[in-house]
């Protein structure tokens, strides 16, 4: 959406009523929206997608896109919000390909510890030496 033109929001609004061309009432809805609220054509759609796939609201095209200027705060919140996130999850992802470039990664999660079993001597086995020096010596 970072382009956004009037032929995008045309085929949004198009997509959204189920319709072939856009209705004079819509045309002249849109051009009054950037006219007398500022707004862009990018601000418009996302009014719209906002309206219909986050809110669940149906539009009527008698009404067209009247609701727009009413939702514009709302929306506006919303895609920062959004904008906020994916900002915070590219960071994220930055950090591990950088801790990643450096061969240090550390994904533990828990580690448990294993008692280690003390081992048994046989004292049979063991050798103290040669036995038939140990008899000179005697």
């Amino acid at each position: 959406m970072s382009n956004y033109v009037k032929a995008d929001l045309y085929e949004l609004i198009k997509d959204l009523f189920h319709i072939t061309a856009i209705p004079p009432m819509i045309q002249k809805q849109v051009n009054n929206y950037i006219l007398d609220y500022n707004m862009s054509f990018k601000e418009i759609a996302r009014c719209l997608v906002y309206w219909v796939e986050v809110r669940h609201e149906k539009m009527d095209i008698k009404y067209g896109i009247g609701i727009v200027p009413n939702i514009r705060e709302d929306a506006a919140k919303y895609f920062q919000k959004l904008e906020l996130q994916k900002a915070a999850q590219q960071k994220e992802a930055e950090k591990a390909v950088e801790l990643e470039n450096n061969n240090i990664i550390f994904n533990i999660k828990s580690v448990k510890s294993q008692k280690r079993k003390p081992t048994q001597l046989d004292l049979n086995e063991i050798n103290l030496g040669d036995d038939d020096n140990a008899t000179d010596e005697k």
